[in-house]
């Protein structure tokens, strides 16, 4: 600060004996060179004065800046100075500091054998046992009910379900939440594909729309997040479009879906109605055969359930229904 004091001292007295030598009487050359020298010093001091108060990273080219300012001291006197002064004023009171992010040199990770990347998630039953354990600390159960969450929702909306009744506020505000999402994304679904439902006549994209908006009512029962009136309701819409559907255009698929609803419905003979049309457009029979073995144990028809079970390989089926076949055919498993 007392350096800057000086130069603004030097600056002035600098500045007052060029004008100074201008009204003295003496030779014109001399007036002039002696003004122009005396001027020079001020300019020169004015310039290193702005770099003095500027920031670091405004210095930068320092000959070029110190340059610039003393050719605008030089050529333009009295409104340099204000020039200047707002220059400093703006960059310390004004301005947004500048961040560089230069380009590096990263090294590339050494590789690694083993276990990296691979993600550890607990099973079914071990997050079914951790949330039905009262006993364990809050952050263990919250974070079973996270790997829930990222389970099937077939499975893990039951879990939920069965936890709006807990004790514990976080894992019953949490389970809520997720259930509530889950209901809102396929209302808003359903609301899309009728809108757009609503809005075509052509036959191929209104088969289409139909046969969303029969597999999002389903999901409602087969995830079962309806029960009761809603549960019956979401049924029948679902019964609906897949009927409206199938009149526009038969399909093994949607007939499928359609002997489920009605399973879900107890109308046993019209399901099996539409396995056997399933049939009949191409479907697998492999694939339908689960399904049948699943209508005949609801109409109680147990022999049948064996011979269905008997037709389907046990080596080339899913864990569950592997150990359905051996509960059911004993030895000739």
């Amino acid at each position: 600060m007392i350096f800057g004091n000086k130069l603004v001292l030097a600056l002035i007295i600098l500045e007052c004996s060029a004008f100074f030598i201008l009204m003295q009487q003496i030779a014109i050359p001399l007036q002039l060179l002696g003004f122009v020298l005396l001027h020079a010093a001020a300019s020169f001091i004015a310039a290193q004065l702005v770099l003095l108060f500027l920031p670091k990273h405004y210095r930068q080219p320092r000959r070029a800046i110190s340059g610039l300012f003393f050719l605008l001291a030089f050529f333009v006197p009295l409104l340099s100075l204000i020039a200047m002064f707002s220059i400093v004023v703006l960059v310390h009171f004004f301005n947004k500091p500048g961040f560089n992010y230069p380009f590096i040199r990263i090294e590339l990770p050494k590789f690694t054998l083993g276990g990296a990347g691979i993600r550890h998630a607990l099973g079914e039953g071990a997050i079914r046992t951790r949330l039905n354990t009262p006993g364990l600390p809050t952050e263990v159960r919250v974070k079973a009910l996270l790997s829930a969450h990222a389970m099937s929702a077939r499975f893990s909306i039951p879990m939920l379900k069965e936890l709006l009744g807990d004790e514990a506020d976080d894992l019953r505000l949490l389970a809520y939440g997720m259930l509530d999402q889950r209901e809102k994304t396929l209302n808003a679904l359903i609301h899309d594909a009728l809108e757009k439902l609503q809005g075509t006549h052509e036959p191929g994209l209104r088969e289409l729309y139909q046969k969303q908006l029969a597999e999002l009512y389903w999901t409602f029962a087969y995830e079962g997040l309806s029960e009761g009136d809603i549960l019956v309701y979401m049924l029948t819409q679902a019964e609906r479009y897949a009927r409206e559907a199938l009149e526009n255009r038969e399909d093994g698929d949607l007939c499928v879906l359609l002997a489920q609803i009605l399973i879900r419905q107890e109308k046993y003979q019209e399901a099996e109605a539409a396995f056997s049309r399933a049939i009949e457009l191409g479907m697998p029979l492999m694939r339908i055969q689960p399904y049948l073995a699943e209508l005949a144990y609801l109409r109680r028809d147990y022999p049948a359930v064996r011979q269905h079970l008997r037709q389907m390989p046990i080596s080339n089926q899913i864990h569950r229904i592997s150990n359905i076949q051996r509960f059911w055919l004993g030895e000739e498993a």
